[in-house]
């Protein structure tokens, strides 16, 4: 009978060891943000009601075992809205953070090569996203696409003429005979911003002031390459840029590469420009020639009224419609230790 019940124990027991192992496991995978699908590196991850958790590496990745499911784990970073997602099992779990509704908790890039809470900066600052910049209707041009995106900000375009620069002001006029234009910075980049003479005036060797189509390099960006633009239009913003800061930065940050297969994007826009108010014309009469100019200029108003010979000069220069072809393709893609972006736009408007 005790050699019975021996048995049955061990039978039991060799039951359970399965069980028990079933109950155990490692569950790892990868933590992307949800908007540019870049990895989330330093994300907590923390199994629920208790405090066994993890943090994500460089590139996002994470393993973290679990002692007995179900199990929930919860998914957090500074910036991010938290997520809860439960497992039953040992597994592979990538997971996508969205970004966090909380102003104040987000971080700002500073020229200091560092991050700051938002609430905690003393600039004043104004943050554009990609897609609040070409989410809702495509543009083609820079300040096309920031045009009532900024508070505080007046954006002037320098030239109607196609390519023209524009010029952007943060806290008014700095300077009277300087540059009153704000700091700007592309990836890290200093980039000089000074207008680019270019136009009739210019080959004739008219100054500065005078050129009608001057342009820029910043207009040269496409909007579509651009992942955020962060403003800091304080004062303070002076302490860590220098005095080349005194009206302020515009930092621009360009769209990144993400993990997995070669993405490649084609788009087109077509469009046309077109006058939407004219100056007019002097509405002349014989008499008003005549009380101008003299009793002959007046025969020859009458002449060229009776031949057809008036000509409405701004209907001749600005009448026509110009049309906008505007072409777009990039790549992006790599592997754990790569990532590229590759962007090529051809913008061709008639003007």
């Amino acid at each position: 009978m005790e050699h019975k019940l021996l048995g049955k124990a061990f039978l039991w027991l060799c039951l359970l060891i399965p069980l028990i192992g079933f109950s155990q496991g490692t569950v790892s995978g990868n933590v992307t943000d949800a908007t540019y699908g870049g990895p989330v590196a330093g994300a907590n991850v923390v199994i629920k009601g208790t405090s066994t958790g993890t943090t994500t590496d460089f590139d996002g990745n994470y393993e973290i075992s679990i002692s007995s499911f179900p199990a929930t784990l919860v998914f957090s970073s500074l910036g991010y809205e938290p997520q809860e997602i439960r497992v039953t099992g040992a597994r592979t779990l990538n997971v996508s953070l969205g970004e966090s509704a909380t102003g104040l908790d987000e971080v700002v890039v500073t020229g200091l090569g560092t991050t700051i809470k938002r609430g905690n900066l003393a600039n004043a600052v104004s943050t554009v996203s990609s897609q609040e910049l070409v989410g809702t209707t495509a543009q083609t041009t820079l300040d096309g696409a920031l045009y009532g995106k900024l508070t505080g900000v007046n954006i002037t375009s320098s030239s109607g003429a196609p390519g023209g620069g524009f010029a952007l002001r943060l806290r008014g006029i700095s300077s009277i005979n300087g540059n009153n234009q704000p700091l700007y910075i592309v990836d890290g980049v200093y980039v000089n911003n000074a207008e680019i003479p270019s136009g009739l005036r210019f080959a004739s060797g008219a100054n500065r002031g005078n050129e009608e189509n001057s342009s820029n390099r910043i207009a040269d960006i496409d909007p579509n390459d651009i992942q955020n633009i962060e403003v800091l239009k304080g004062a303070s913003a002076a302490a860590i840029y220098g005095t080349r800061a005194n009206a302020g930065v515009v930092i621009i940050t360009t769209k990144r590469g993400r993990q997995g297969k070669t993405d490649i994007r084609f788009s087109q826009d077509t469009g046309f420009n077109t006058i939407i108010k004219k100056l007019g014309l002097r509405p002349w009469t014989a008499q008003s020639v005549e009380d101008t100019f003299s009793a002959a200029e007046a025969d020859l108003y009458n002449q060229a009224i009776a031949s057809g010979g008036l000509i409405d000069y701004e209907d001749e220069i600005y009448g026509e419609t110009g049309f906008i072809t505007d072409t777009r393709i990039s790549a992006s893609g790599g592997g754990e230790k790569t990532r590229f972006f590759v962007g090529a736009s051809y913008r061709d408007e008639e003007g």
